[in-house]
């Protein structure tokens, strides 16, 4: 009983953070959207985009591997080690990387169509928020879920209060972006004090090699999976630069934030049900209830399209403003796009049970080179919608790709028919709500 309660706890606490920072990310788009223009939104979403890539390339995948060491450890001579470990490991990726960028702005005065001023922001922004994300991690394995969701909702709330304030003296996103850094240095403060037990223990250990030896080999493989996710994200932002500019992006930006909503509700609440789900996956009930929840998953693409079609004016006015409104058709198609590409957080438990979740690193960048390929194509073709377009195909692909060696590996009876007809439903709806030459 005292081990349920203990879950029970954790889960609230984790519930509370996770809850909390992506309603306040949201919150801040609107204000966002409404207080600078287009392009400088675009700034701001290229500025999550990149950080989000130099965030993976820098942990490595330590806060997956590391989970089974922290497990295992009582020594608090190791626990210190592997914290202060990672946190020299990610720093030491960080500099390096900033002396490439130092020397490619030798050279040029925009990379990405960033300023080297933008550049700096997001390699403090990622220093911070590695630090704090690290310390959240080692909190959260060694059970201390209050310290863990504490530091890493204050370390969101201050970067994103500071930032409104420093966007409510120059309305700029670039002064939005100094107060958010500044927000997160402090809540990386917070973090290393509430860890500073471990930090002052540090030593050396005997066994130092093989420990960091062992955490790479637990770690590392964990990568491809989160870049590959990280890319499907930024396809659509570098085929829309190369045939457009950051205006579209801009526009194209805000509609997807807004289109992720019903996204992240939904992995709010599987969230609760994956665990479940998993530990019962063997027994009839558990089977039908993964089943089921796919099933209704899929059912709820086309339910979301007409609702988002009915109210796509009215959402994009109050999510972005009067300057968007005129690309609210854009929703509906993002929507579905989004809710296909996402699909995976639904199913493909064959691929944990049987271990060969390697597979799921091969489907996704398919799905990437699919989405860049088409994205391209249909959007020099017919515009902005082309783009959404070519990540609708990539995100069925991957779908039905996703689903069915995941049935190979071990089945739970998924209708392919229903994967089928709502792909082809989908994709007919998504092409006559568009204003495109198709």
């Amino acid at each position: 009983m005292s081990l349920l309660k203990k879950g029970l706890s954790d889960s609230g606490y984790y519930l509370i953070a996770s809850i909390g920072n992506k309603a306040l990310a949201f919150m801040v788009i609107p204000i966002l959207a409404k207080t600078v223009g287009v392009k400088e939104f675009a700034t701001y979403d290229l500025f999550l985009v990149i950080s989000n890539f130099f965030n993976i390339l820098i942990i490595l995948g330590i806060d997956s591997g590391i989970a089974i060491l922290l497990a295992e450890s009582k020594d608090n001579r190791v626990l210190s080690f592997l914290y202060v470990s990672t946190l020299l490991i990610s720093s030491t990726l960080i500099f390096i990387v900033s002396l490439i960028l130092s020397f490619i702005f030798l050279y040029v005065d925009e990379l990405f169509l960033l300023s080297s001023k933008i550049w700096i922001y997001i390699g403090l922004y990622v220093l911070f928020t590695m630090i704090s994300y690290h310390t959240f991690n080692f909190l959260r394995w060694r059970g201390k879920a209050k310290q863990a969701s504490f530091v890493t909702l204050f370390s969101y709330i201050s970067g994103m209060l500071i930032g409104l304030y420093f966007l409510y003296l120059d309305k700029s996103i670039e002064a939005y972006l100094q107060g958010l850094v500044i927000g997160v240095f402090i809540g990386t403060i917070v973090a290393l004090y509430i860890a500073k037990e471990y930090i002052f223990k540090f030593q050396l250990l005997d066994n130092s090699k093989e420990l960091l030896k062992e955490l790479f080999q637990l770690s590392l493989p964990f990568v491809p999976n989160y870049l590959g996710n990280s890319l499907m994200q930024m396809a659509d932002r570098v085929v829309i630069l190369m045939l457009f500019g950051k205006y579209e992006l801009g526009i194209y930006a805000v509609v997807t934030k807004l289109a992720m909503i019903p996204q992240v509700l939904i992995g709010t609440l599987s969230g609760g049900f994956v665990p479940v789900m998993f530990r019962n996956y063997k027994s009839e009930n558990g089977k039908s209830l993964i089943k089921n929840f796919f099933h209704l998953y899929l059912l709820f693409i086309p339910i979301a399209f007409f609702i988002a079609y009915l109210l796509a004016d009215w959402a994009v006015e109050l999510f972005g403003g009067s300057n968007y409104v005129e690309f609210a058709y854009l929703f509906p198609m993002a929507l579905v796009s989004i809710l296909f590409v996402q699909s995976g957080q639904s199913n493909g438990f064959g691929y944990s049970i049987k271990r060969k979740t390697h597979y799921i690193m091969y489907i996704t960048f398919f799905a990437v080179a699919i989405n860049y390929i088409f994205s391209f194509l249909f959007g020099y073709l017919i515009g902005l919608e082309g783009v959404i377009l070519g990540t609708l195909i990539a995100g069925i692909l991957k779908t039905y790709f996703h689903t069915f060696y995941s049935e190979r590996l071990y089945p739970f009876n998924y209708s392919f028919k229903l994967i089928v007809s709502v792909s082809i439903l989908s994709f007919i709806l998504v092409i006559f709500s568009g204003k495109g030459a198709l």
